[in-house]
């Protein structure tokens, strides 16, 4: 068992994720089964049994909050949320992916999208500032970086 100190940046994540949707952190358990485990389980009310059909209900709605949150691989199985291929509690998140996202109108197709899209990143007038961020435990957060030449 990790201790307070030791506290499993995924578990923690996975509950900040849910926290800042707005789930009651005292009705769900996030944990990993082991410590080597390279899975989390997130589950609703363990301890009640005549709840099932609420069950499924917060299960299904951390599924979606979890996916939106950036955890792709969250699976729903009605009586928990399964999140495969997490890195172990020791792994620090020190590798990240930053996207750029952009909307395109007016184009036929995801090619010419696409290439419209790569050509305003590259047009040194365009400013766009706002990033999203992933870390390797797949905390997702949007980063706005100001650029200190055009304040």
């Amino acid at each position: 068992m990790l201790t307070t100190a030791q506290a499993d940046p995924a578990v923690s994540a996975v509950r900040a994720a849910l926290d800042a949707a707005g789930h009651e952190l005292c009705e769900l358990l996030v944990f990993r089964p082991d410590r080597d485990a390279d899975h989390l389980v997130v589950r609703f009310n363990p301890l009640s049994s005549d709840t099932w059909d609420l069950e499924e209900e917060q299960t299904t709605a951390y599924a979606k909050t979890l996916r939106r949150a950036g955890w792709e691989s969250a699976v729903d199985l009605s009586a928990l949320v399964f999140i495969p291929h997490v890195p172990a509690p020791t792994t620090a998140p020190q590798t990240y992916t930053a996207s750029w996202r952009i909307a395109v109108d007016n184009v036929d197709d995801a090619q010419q999208a696409a290439e419209e899209a790569r050509e305003r990143q590259l047009d040194p007038g365009v400013t766009e500032s706002l990033w999203t961020v992933t870390d390797a435990v797949g905390r997702t957060r949007t980063v706005h970086c100001s650029d200190p030449d055009l304040s």
